[in-house]
């Protein structure tokens, strides 16, 4: 991936050969940020990545929303990060590609904020705040908005307990 079809690219940032980012022209990746081999990013209506982040292989960000993820964030492999679901509602089709009225997707913003920590194989679902110092832990599915410095797990998520806040 050439860096410089990045809407903002910061200094140091790893991103392997086999990374996939479309619509590079409203993604932001902040300083020393790494994505690994096979992390995919729709950039929808925009993805902002903070500094000192890691995606670990098979990341997905997808749905065609907004995406913010603060400083310090680790996602780790096989995570999908959606930024937008169908509506069901009134017989609407839930599929890509067909005509006018028959398919509604509900783009939303995802807030990821500092020193959050995804784990494995977790599937977050957009229009949330995962809080600062959240923790989450692998295969969890999480729909709802997680207290700061909290423990979560569980499909859904809910808070298992509480991590303690960085010192520096």
């Amino acid at each position: 991936m050439d860096t410089s079809q990045l809407k903002k690219c910061g200094v140091g940032v790893q991103l392997n050969e086999f990374t996939k980012i479309c619509k590079p022209e409203v993604v932001e990746i902040g300083h020393y940020t790494k994505l690994c081999d096979f992390v995919f990013i729709w950039g929808g209506k925009g993805v902002k990545i903070g500094k000192y982040c890691d995606f670990q292989p098979q990341v997905t960000i997808w749905g065609g929303g907004e995406l913010l993820i603060g400083n310090y964030v680790s996602v780790g492999p096989g995570t999908v990060l959606l930024t937008a679901v169908y509506s069901h509602k009134e017989g609407l089709r839930m599929v890509d590609r067909l005509p006018e009225g028959q398919a509604h997707a509900l783009y939303q913003k995802l807030i990821i904020e500092d020193d959050v920590y995804i784990g494995a194989n977790c599937t977050v679902m957009p229009g949330i705040t995962i809080r600062e110092g959240s923790l989450i832990g692998a295969n969890s599915f999480t729909n709802k908005d997680t207290e700061p410095w909290s423990i979560n797990a569980g499909s859904p998520s809910k808070k298992i307990g509480v991590r303690p806040q960085l010192k520096i």
